[in-house]
């Protein structure tokens, strides 16, 4: 189900410099969960593709999302890239998917242009992973993972930390939100890799009802969707990533439609108010009220 292609040798891992010297940055590969529908709705997806439009959005100012974090992550079969967030000087949450079968990550902090040595980055290499112990990616459930960055990473201008919902947030839903999608992923379904700068777009917080209408019935309660009206939402290499509103990191990118990211079709997340108590037993986090 996942449409990532690993490299063809593996990333040396003999020091931070050499490690990002070593990468081929045109063979990494975007890790992203797509869901194949029947065969009478993927003509109807076709058939609604909007033309001219980018999935992207636009490219975000630099270091103006402090809190987005770049992983290049090394498996038996190559490297792969997600996003993620830092949500304590040594924790990043991410999406569960990412980390299947991964040996070690690369973190890239405070950066704009991923695959380039800017001065506001700092890097951690760690192989300290905490998947969700009911991920499932048959039903594409519980898609939350945190990474243990060992030692606590510096803030800066260009690295700070993203507020989660608190315990008062758990019954709202958001529906009607407005929501920013970040990420270094793909900006078109022609595109043939991930993009090298940070990109925003922003939309909507859509019901749950609603996406499981488009989703025919996959959807579940830990899910949160964002309306993909425009041809607007996430796509390969954004996975992991976050889904804010105001300044609250509400989900993590999680999946789409397997037919392309243009069609229109919602976003899917990982919804981090259903989640708050496994964040706080796996982290430094402490939940506020």
């Amino acid at each position: 189900m996942k449409v990532f292609v690993g490299l063809l040798a593996l990333v040396a891992l003999v020091s931070a410099d050499h490690v990002y010297d070593d990468i081929d940055w045109a063979s990494v590969r975007p890790a992203h969960e797509r869901l194949q529908l029947p065969e009478n709705i993927q003509k109807l997806a076709q058939q609604s593709k909007p033309l001219g439009r980018i999935v992207g959005g636009t490219e975000a100012t630099p270091n103006s999302i402090p809190s987005m974090v770049a992983l290049l992550l090394t498996a038996a079969e190559g490297t792969f890239f997600c996003g993620g967030s830092l949500i304590s000087p040594s924790f990043v949450l991410t999406a569960a998917h990412c980390l299947d079968g991964i040996i070690q990550a690369q973190v890239v902090l405070g950066a704009h242009r991923w695959n380039e040595l800017e001065d506001s980055q700092v890097r951690r290499f760690t192989n300290q992973f905490t998947q969700h112990q009911a991920w499932n990616p048959a039903t594409l459930v519980n898609d939350i993972a945190l990474i243990n960055l060992g030692e606590p990473v510096p803030l800066s201008f260009a690295i700070q930390l993203i507020a989660l919902p608190r315990h008062q947030d758990v019954t709202n839903s958001f529906n009607g939100a407005s929501a920013r999608l970040s990420g270094w992923g793909m900006d078109s379904d022609a595109a043939t890799s991930i993009s090298p700068v940070l990109r925003q777009v922003f939309t909507n917080v859509m019901s749950n009802l609603l996406c499981n209408v488009q989703f025919l019935g996959q959807i579940q309660g830990t899910h949160i969707c964002t309306s993909g009206s425009g041809g607007v939402g996430a796509c390969g290499g954004d996975s992991g990533s976050p889904v804010v509103t105001g300044n609250m990191q509400i989900g993590t990118v999680s999946f789409g439609l397997g037919l392309g990211c243009e069609l229109g079709w919602p976003s899917v997340h990982t919804r981090l108010t259903n989640f708050l108590d496994w964040i706080a037993a796996n982290s430094d986090i402490v939940i506020q009220p």
